[in-house]
C-alpha cells in the first residue's frame, strides 16, 4: 500500500524535516509499503495519480526511490521544458499533467549517478518503500535543507536505483513570491524560460502542449 504524507515538523523538533520523514516511515505497517511525501506547496495534477503510481511501481520493480516531474525546482533533470514556469493557473497545470500522464504514463527516467548526482533529488515528491528506507539507514536525521539530496546520495552509494516518474507531474509553488530566497533555483528557471519557452511557445498565439518535453541527461550540459 502507498501512504501519502505532507511532512511537518512539530515545534519541539524545530526545523528537523528528516525527523518528520523518519517518524512517518516508522509507522508504515509493512516493509512492502511505500511512503509518498509531497511538499506542502505542491499538488498532484490528475485525479487518478494514486492508481498511476501503483502501476509505475509495478512496472519498475528495480527502482527503490522515485521522484516526479514538476514546473519549479532547482533539480534541473526533473523539470519540464517549453512550459511557462511563472504561470500559476491550476487549470494550465492540470492540462500539462493530463498530457504528461497520457504520453509517459509509467515511463521512468533513471538518474545517472555521475551526470546528475550534483543536481540531487527534489523533495517535492519522494516515493520510497519502507524496505529501501531501512536499507539506506533512513533519511538524514537532522536539519531541514538537503534531506532530499541526502537520500539520493545514500541510494547512489548503496547501488539503489533512483528514477523520476515521467508520467507524474505536480504543480509546485516554489517560492514564486520570493525568488530571491533561492538564487540557484531562480537562475535555472530563468534560463529555462529564456532559452526554451520564450523562443517557442511565446511566439505562438496559444500554448501548444505538443511542444513540451522532459529534461534529462541529454541536456545536462545546458545547465552548467
Amino acid at each position: 500500500m502507498i501512504y501519502t504524507h505532507i511532512p511537518y515538523t512539530p515545534k519541539e523538533h524545530g526545523t528537523n524535516l528528516g525527523y518528520a520523514y523518519n517518524k512517518f516511515m516508522e509507522m508504515l505497517p509493512s516493509d512492502d509499503d511505500w511512503g509518498c511525501f509531497l511538499d506542502h506547496d505542491a499538488m498532484f495534477t490528475t485525479s487518478d495519480w494514486y492508481n498511476q503510481i501503483e502501476d509505475i511501481i509495478k512496472d519498475n520493480p528495480d527502482v527503490g526511490v522515485f521522484g516526479a516531474r514538476t514546473n519549479r525546482i532547482a533539480s534541473r533533470h526533473q523539470l519540464v521544458g517549453n512550459i511557462d514556469v511563472n504561470n500559476h493557473d491550476i487549470e494550465y497545470h492540470r492540462k500539462i499533467g493530463s498530457h504528461i500522464k497520457t504520453k509517459w504514463y509509467s515511463d521512468v527516467f533513471l538518474l545517472d549517478s555521475k551526470k546528475t548526482r550534483d543536481a540531487g533529488l527534489s523533495g517535492v515528491v519522494i516515493l520510497i518503500q519502507k524496505r529501501t528506507w531501512s536499507k539506506l539507514g533512513g533519511f538524514k536525521p537532522d536539519g531541514f535543507l538537503g534531506v532530499d539530496n541526502d537520500i539520493r546520495y545514500r541510494a547512489d552509494d548503496k547501488n539503489v536505483k533512483v528514477g523520476i516518474m515521467n508520467g507524474i507531474y505536480v504543480y509546485h509553488w516554489y517560492r514564486a513570491d520570493r525568488p530571491e530566497n533561492n538564487k540557484r533555483g531562480f537562475r535555472i528557471l530563468r534560463k529555462i524560460s529564456n532559452k526554451w519557452f520564450r523562443k517557442t511557445q511565446k511566439k505562438s498565439k496559444s500554448f501548444n502542449i505538443e511542444k513540451i518535453f522532459l529534461f534529462g541527461n541529454s541536456i545536462y550540459d545546458h545547465f552548467k
